[in-house]
């Protein structure tokens, strides 16, 4: 039985999994807000998710600034109601080993972790009232396996990779430092390319 009175948050809102996610919460009466930098992508993701009877809203974040994520999720609390979910979901440009510099890996690190981290901190009561999810996505390429290690050198992925494993730990502590308040976290790792995605 749908439920719009519940609110979930599509953080890196874009065209593969994401998109396939927001359709999906919007099919069981959740309202959305749709995180993402580009205004324009947005209202036409919020514009076709309306004509299927879903209620979404685009609010344009750059994910990598602690205090624009703050400002936008008590933005969605304040413009939609508390939130039950959150879907992070982000992922920067793939850099390679020797290539990436410590201004890109930082940024990547604050799209992957401190985003995450900040973003929770705000839903915390609205999590905590709902009894509700963190819901996170990760990358195959953080596991300890040389295929994986090759496959991220050959893919110029260590960009993704190295934050994607501080995400990984990240949830594992908010799974087990939540549970007395009634908050479930967990990331889904992703094994493979998904079509229509930059790492198509």
């Amino acid at each position: 039985m749908s439920d719009t009175s519940k609110v979930a948050v599509i953080a890196g809102y874009g065209s593969g999994i994401s998109a396939a996610v927001a359709r999906r919460f919007g099919a069981e009466g959740y309202k959305l807000a749709l995180l993402a930098r580009t205004q324009s992508r947005l209202d036409a993701a919020a514009a076709e998710l309306s004509k299927t009877g879903i209620t979404a809203k685009g609010y344009p974040t750059d994910l990598t600034d602690a205090a624009a994520v703050r400002s936008t999720v008590a933005a969605v609390h304040n413009d939609l109601g508390s939130i039950s979910v959150l879907f992070w979901n982000p992922y920067g440009k793939r850099v390679g080993l020797l290539e990436l510099t410590p201004e890109e890996l930082v940024a990547e690190f604050n799209l992957t972790v401190t985003g995450l981290h900040t973003a929770v901190q705000v839903a915390h009561e609205d999590l905590k009232t709902t009894k509700g999810a963190v819901l996170v996505t990760g990358g195959g390429l953080t596991l300890e396996s040389d295929q994986a290690v090759d496959m991220c050198l050959q893919w110029d992925a260590v960009s993704w990779t190295v934050p994607k494993v501080a995400q990984r730990k990240l949830v594992h502590l908010l799974n087990k430092g939540l549970a007395e308040d009634g908050i479930y976290a967990v990331e889904v790792t992703v094994l493979g390319a998904v079509r229509g995605t930059p790492a198509d």
